[in-house]
């Protein structure tokens, strides 16, 4: 009998309850948590079988659990990769109480404001899935990971209501007995050089910012920037030359194009594929 082709972005009619299993559970801790992921970052962080996976995704969206942004659909994505975000249900399991659940449901109006920005999270999630997978190989420990909302809270309590720098993502690694600060700055390829360098002046104030400092447990950090390409790495990265006083480059300020690094290879994440505007060496970020 035919069976007409569902609607990508229209949920069908389900007439039972869907039976969560506990990987649905777990995979739905990690859409709230990534706020967006596409079909392979999914695949990459729950092994198993691919097929049943993407039937598991499907009932979950058809059942409220999970939604797909209509939008992604001009956000300049591969159309052969679905994004997810959390639904209302899904955002109403993973809350255990009424502040939590206020929370949950305050990054779910954040996503509903990003949508034309899927494109940018996505990268960032793209990073963050392949620092994990990289760093469960290599023994190290992601300490704490902040971004959005959550982040921008943190930096008002320093800097007040209207922080004049607010990074993509802030996170700390655990390298055997050394602890590493990180913020993470993501370009699309759109940042004009006067606002990159501007940033970049406003993390070499935060070196001296006491109150900053204490509030993060900052010793020391450095400040990642991802780009599209190689040719835009090295674009920003000359650009960064004036993002300390002396105008020379400071190797606190690290460079990368998110093609070095993907799901199938993660591991070069933490290889020497970064350069700083201070030579033409490459580094680690664990140096």
């Amino acid at each position: 009998m035919f069976k007409p082709r569902r609607k990508k972005f229209v949920r069908s009619e389900v007439a039972d309850p869907l039976q969560l299993q506990p990987r649905d559970i777990e995979l739905l801790h990690n859409v709230g948590e990534f706020r967006f992921l596409n079909t392979p970052q999914i695949l990459a962080l729950h092994k198993g079988g691919e097929r049943n996976l993407h039937r598991r995704l499907i009932s979950l969206f058809q059942h409220g659990y999970l939604d797909r942004p209509k939008s992604q659909t001009s956000a300049k994505l591969s159309s052969a990769h679905m994004v997810y975000t959390l639904g209302r249900k899904g955002a109403e399991l993973l809350s255990k109480d009424a502040k939590e659940r206020e929370g949950v449901f305050r990054r779910l109006r954040e996503n509903e404001r990003t949508l034309p920005l899927i494109a940018h999270s996505l990268m960032i999630s793209q990073f963050r899935i392949c620092l994990t997978l990289a760093a469960e190989k290599s023994g190290i420990k992601i300490l704490r990971w902040l971004q959005g909302q959550d982040l921008k809270e943190l930096l008002r309590t320093v800097h007040g209501d209207h922080p004049s720098l607010v990074p993509d993502a802030f996170f700390t690694l655990e390298d055997k007995d050394e602890v590493i600060n990180f913020f993470l700055e993501a370009d699309k390829g759109n940042m004009q050089r006067g606002i990159f360098v501007k940033k970049l002046k406003g993390y070499w104030s935060w070196r001296s910012d006491d109150r900053l400092k204490e509030k993060l447990r900052l010793n020391h950090f450095r400040v990642l920037t991802l780009t599209p390409s190689e040719r835009r790495s090295d674009s920003l990265r000359n650009a960064g030359k004036d993002g300390d006083p002396r105008g020379t480059g400071s190797a606190m300020f690290l460079f990368a194009s998110e093609k070095q690094y993907s799901l199938s290879e993660p591991k070069n994440i933490l290889e020497p594929i970064w350069k700083s505007p201070k030579d033409e060496a490459h580094h680690t970020i664990l140096e």
